[in-house]
């Protein structure tokens, strides 16, 4: 077949009837809910006003409106300081007014204000998106534009209410000045497309970012932004079309406080890519003194256990990462303590391609295999190999396993010791299978890879993968024992063979690792094996 992938970082590309019944005292009915939103009527200039040298801007409506989050969402571009004064705000009206300082203004500018999201009628809410208002100070309007489309570096579709912002490539550009400034003229994502247009722009040279913008603020928060960028300086007038992928970059390593969960359990968390890290208590301790840590499967959050209890007003721990260094403080309380729990680890896909786990609340220490029995749903008992993971304080069991079969896995008093020399009671666990029918597999070859290695990855709606197969030579990618549905199938392009998908750096102008998607999802059925081919162009 011909290939449906998007190669996202080239080609992205009343009828009125009236009743009438006997006059009754009651309570009319409300008619149908308003979904219109307020629609402009006139303003005061005009709009694409030149010549402009009013003190004020009256902009009319034909119902009543109110300002959303006025401050943040309405941006003048370029920017004019003082702020203008807007109004009202908070009350509903049918007009905007907006003062402007006559002596604020440059000559022969053109000027748009851009109002995002932050009108909406008074009763039902309704929002009008994008609105601007243009005026020139000179003779014309400027007129020239720049397009294109934004996509994810990683995900099938980019967040909603993406922003472009162009800066000025004068002598103060510093790329840091997306993270502290306002842009100098600014566009938006055309609702339910991955289309922008940044209009009425100045013939210059500028730097164009996308941001996924979540405070409304047109500044780069890297903690809750995605950015994106075009490499080249952008010369307007331009006849190209801008292709912009955005990303999350990866934060730089800090710690945060730590907190206490038990008597001798804190939780360390943190923020940023984890990586050759540990743990150094600085405060004074016993000669007996103990410690234990173990990272969190799910946060951003390094489990700390000790022993003995240290009485110490406060404690001081050195959590270091790589090169970084950051002292904590702690104040230690006499708690209550924590007892042993294990636990099973529920798996993300089935048995038949995840090994059997369960998990302990306090870490691991050691187990005895000779205290664990297996045995199938007929009483047999089986072999087994188990394996402690201290990464994830995890035991990891390995079995033959069958279709439509229950396992029965008992611990025996003793089986595990904890860090405190706790042992457990007696725990039964029955993990089961389903029947091979219940899973459909597939296989898909794909042609005229550029290069390898790659990840090929089966990916659900809400951009989850659930199988991944990594190859550094084949174009072939069997999935086996895939749950039956819908996925879409995502390439990834492993550049630094590392196994995984890299983000970008904005600072350091480092691109993504490209990413490609198949348009259409295949459906992958029960009892039913499957192949696909595509081919890359």
């Amino acid at each position: 077949m011909k290939s449906g992938f998007l190669l996202r970082l080239f080609l992205y590309t009343i009828l009125v009837s009236s009743v009438f019944a006997c006059a009754k005292r009651g309570r009319p009915d409300g008619g149908p809910k308003d979904l219109e939103p307020p629609k402009f009527v006139n303003s005061d200039p005009e709009n694409y006003s030149i010549n402009f040298e009013q003190e004020e801007i009256t902009i009319n409506f034909n119902e009543f409106i109110k300002l959303q989050d006025a401050q943040q969402q309405i941006f003048f571009s370029p920017p004019i300081e003082p702020r203008p004064e807007i109004s009202p705000m908070g009350l509903p009206s049918k007009n905007i007014n907006i003062k402007i300082p006559i002596d604020s203004l440059a000559d022969n500018t053109t000027y748009t204000i851009n109002f995002g999201k932050s009108i909406e009628d008074n009763t039902e809410g309704n929002q009008l998106p994008y609105f601007k208002y243009v005026f020139s100070t000179g003779d014309y309007v400027d007129s020239l534009n720049v397009e294109g489309n934004i996509f994810d570096a990683y995900n099938r579709q980019p967040d909603e209410n993406m922003s472009v912002l162009l800066y000025k490539m004068d002598s103060t550009y510093t790329d840091s000045i997306v993270y502290k400034e306002k842009p100098f003229y600014v566009g938006f994502v055309r609702d339910s497309t991955t289309l922008f247009n940044v209009e009425n722009i100045k013939a210059g040279t500028y730097k164009m970012i996308a941001l996924s913008d979540k405070n409304n603020n047109y500044k780069y928060d890297p903690k809750q932004d995605k950015i994106g960028f075009v490499e080249q300086p952008v010369e307007v007038p331009s006849n190209k079309l801008f292709d912009i992928l955005v990303f999350e970059e990866i934060l730089d390593f800090e710690a945060n406080r730590p907190k206490q969960i038990s008597r001798l359990h804190f939780e360390f968390g943190y923020e940023g890519l984890l990586e050759d890290y540990d743990i150094e208590l600085l405060s004074e301790a016993p000669e007996d003194f103990k410690f234990k840590y173990f990272k969190d499967r799910d946060k951003d959050t390094i489990h700390y256990w000790y022993k003995p209890y240290l009485e110490n007003d406060s404690l001081l721990f050195a959590f270091r990462n790589k090169d970084k260094i950051d002292t904590v403080e702690i104040r230690p309380k006499m708690i209550e303590e924590d007892s042993l729990r294990i636990s099973e680890v529920k798996p993300k896909r089935n048995l038949f391609v995840e090994n059997f786990k369960v998990e302990a609340n306090t870490p691991i220490l050691n187990f005895n295999k000779e205290m664990i029995q297996l045995m199938d749903k007929d009483s047999t008992l089986m072999d087994f190999e188990v394996n402690l993971d201290t990464l994830k304080n995890q035991l990891v069991f390995q079995f033959e396993k069958e279709e439509s079969q229950t396992y029965n896995l008992e611990f025996f008093p003793g089986a595990v010791i904890d860090f405190f020399n706790t042992e457990n009671d007696t725990l039964k666990f029955s993990p089961k299978t389903k029947a091979y029918s219940d899973f459909g597999n597939y296989i898909i070859k794909i042609t005229n890879i550029e290069e390898f290695p790659v990840i090929v990855e089966l990916v659900n709606e809400q951009n989850e993968a659930i199988a991944s197969v990594y190859e550094t030579e084949k174009s072939s990618f069997e999935f086996k024992h895939i749950k039956p549905g819908d996925y879409f199938i995502r390439l990834i392009y492993d550049q630094n063979k590392n196994g995984k998908w890299d983000t970008g750096d904005f600072l350091k102008g480092i691109k993504p690792e490209p990413v490609l998607y198949e348009a259409k999802p295949i459906t992958v059925r029960a009892n039913w094996d499957e192949q696909l081919t595509i081919t890359l162009f």
